[in-house]
């Protein structure tokens, strides 16, 4: 229960600041369409899709990689996090040569280069920015992430609307977006600095490391990359700019509704199956078919209302009629939406159980896939057949997730809840087909109306969930009351130097030996770092730290002293405990002293 009253604490305050954003976005692209028009919004979204998939080691693996290893042992955090940092600087300051030499060597003309090059200094802010929020959501810290993308969506909306509605142009407009980057990237770092302390521990060893398990998530993510964003070089080539604004019109919307399972899944349950993965098998599949459940209940209906809503979202958005081109785009992105929806569950438990080479394989396989469509088909449908190509690799995908996924762990219970919820979505669908002429703003909410309560009728989510969900919603806040019986706090500064003195990281030592973890309190502050101390006395053998479920189950209200030594290990029982890592309490000391009972930790 307390794992689950964090996963909904993080859940709302991604979501409240998720509305935030995607209304910032909302009147970003309202803008966008407005203001500059197809072709001028085809030549940014170009210059942004260029940048990305050049800069793809900027984004690809090592975020993912720091959430996962550091969730599973957070004393690697400062470590881990300045060695990544370093990486991605190296990285970026090849790659930005390489970015800025292919528009030259292409013959764009000289306002495209302009804004490559400005683009190219907004992926430098934003991988950085992302390693800091990997950390962050290691420690299911999701405040300082979403505050970030607030400062940056919301300030690049507000002075970009303000900037082109008063004659501005799209290079005003490029450089709004970096500064936007950079103002998320300042504030995740400073949050970091804050709570956790940071060291330039940079270090060969560590650097070797990290470049050697990140090779299958590097793979991946090129792959990735070129099968999500080539498309929009193809139609630059085989169409014109024109082309690429119609189509990044629709994909635009289609990215911003992303949002969910980045937010959901990455950013919350990620670190939550990386635990479960080393703890238990079973809690493991209902996290997984919990979580992919939640995701279908939405993404069916969305991409429900994507299909039969087309002219009034684009109508009410662009605002302009060349725009129309955009409606069949819209139409063929939506299926897409829900199978993405799913691979990022079953990508995400791959990664949690260290499966993520079998991915490189599948990248590889899409690619070719994508690439070979692509070239067949954007010749004869332009900017349609892009986005066709587009559900198509989506769905390419589901088949071999589960085939490489145990069957343990396959969320067959959520097929019962997929089909409960198109089932819903086709009444809703009905009624927004009779109501369509209506703004968009007006039909959103009967549509949300009308599926809420066809979804209640089928019952698509079991009522045990949803009682479940509101006890956890309103007795979010757990605990015993009791003052902790014993522990050190210590300053940032303090933390640092321990850390770097710890050269065998996630062992206990012998004799003596330290190791820090991040505190995990009630909210998201006071995060200062607590130091377990682990020593042994001369005749103790050697001290081993339990498992969080074996600490967890087996020692409730009680605990074993350690004879000789007089030390003990129990569970930290903070109000809003995430992974309940084990904290060591010194409870006596001396020759003399045999045994001493334990009181657990509120």
């Amino acid at each position: 229960m307390q794992r689950l009253r964090r996963v909904v604490y993080n859940t709302l305050i991604s979501l409240g600041g998720q509305v935030i954003t995607w209304t910032s976005t909302l009147l970003l692209t309202i803008a966008y369409g407005r203001f500059l028009g197809d072709v001028k919004f085809g030549e940014l979204y170009f210059a942004i899709t260029l940048a990305l998939l050049v800069g793809f080691p900027m984004e690809q693996g090592f975020n993912q990689q720091l959430t996962r290893d550091v969730a599973q042992e957070p004393s690697r955090a400062v470590r881990y996090l300045a060695n990544t940092l370093l990486i991605k600087a190296v990285a970026w300051g090849l790659l930005y040569g390489l970015l800025l030499l292919i528009p030259w060597l292409l013959h764009y003309d000289h306002e495209v280069r302009l804004l490559v090059m400005i683009s190219g200094l907004t992926l430098l802010w934003t991988g950085m920015g992302t390693a800091f929020a990997a950390a962050h959501y290691a420690f299911e810290r999701n405040v300082a992430p979403v505050v970030g993308t607030i400062l940056e969506k919301a300030s690049s909306a507000l002075l970009g609307y303000l900037f082109l509605k008063n004659g501005a142009g799209v290079m005003a407009m490029a450089w709004i977006l970096c500064g936007g980057a950079l103002l998320n990237m300042l504030w995740q770092a400073l949050c970091f600095f804050r709570w956790v302390g940071f060291r330039p521990l940079w270090d060969g060893r560590t650097i070797r490391l990290l470049l050697r398990s990140s090779l299958p998530f590097l793979i991946y993510g090129v792959l990735g990359v070129l099968y999500y964003r080539l498309d929009v070089i193809l139609l630059s080539f085989l169409g014109n700019d024109a082309m690429v604004g119609w189509y990044g019109a629709g994909y635009r919307l289609f990215d911003t509704l992303n949002f969910l399972p980045s937010l959901v899944i990455a950013a919350i349950m990620y670190p939550v199956f990386s635990k479960l993965a080393v703890q238990s098998q079973d809690a493991l599949r209902l996290a997984i078919e919990k979580s992919l459940n939640f995701l279908l209940f939405c993404s069916i209906p969305t991409a429900t209302l994507m299909v039969v809503a087309a002219p009034n979202i684009i109508g009410f958005l662009y605002h302009r009629p060349e725009f129309i081109h955009t409606f069949a785009v819209l139409q063929l992105l939506a299926p897409g939406l829900v199978f993405l929806y799913v691979n990022m569950v079953l990508s995400t438990v791959l990664v949690s159980i260290h499966q993520e080479r079998k991915m490189t394989l599948m990248a590889g396989v899409a690619l070719v896939f994508n690439l070979s469509l692509n070239l067949l088909l954007i010749p004869l449908y332009q900017q349609n057949g892009a986005a066709l190509v587009t559900s198509l690799t989506e769905l390419l995908f589901i088949g071999p997730f589960l085939g490489f996924i145990p069957r343990a762990l396959w969320p067959r219970a959520s097929l019962v809840v997929a089909l409960k919820a198109l089932g819903a979505s086709l009444v809703m669908a009905l009624v927004v087909w009779l109501l369509r002429s209506w703004s968009i703003l007006a039909l959103t909410p009967v549509a949300i109306a009308v599926y809420l309560a066809a979804a209640t009728v089928l019952r698509t989510i079991p009522r045990s969930d949803l009682r479940t969900l509101i006890e956890a919603v309103l007795h979010r806040r757990g605990g015993s009351g009791e003052e902790p019986a014993a522990g050190v706090l210590l300053a940032p500064e303090a933390v640092v130097e321990a850390e770097g003195e710890r050269q065998n990281q996630g062992e206990a030592v012998a004799g003596a030996g330290e190791a820090i973890v991040p505190a995990q309190d009630d909210e998201e502050t006071d995060r200062l770092p607590v130091v377990r101390r682990l020593a042994k006395g001369a005749e103790a053998g050697q001290a081993s730290l339990k498992a969080v479920v074996e600490a967890e189950s087996g020692r409730q209200n009680q605990g074993e002293a350690v004879a000789g030594a007089g030390e003990a290990i129990v569970p930290a029982q903070d109000d809003e405990e995430t992974d309940r890592l084990p904290v060591v309490r010194r409870l006596a000391e001396g020759a003399e002293v045999g045994q001493a009972s334990l009181k657990l930790l509120s």
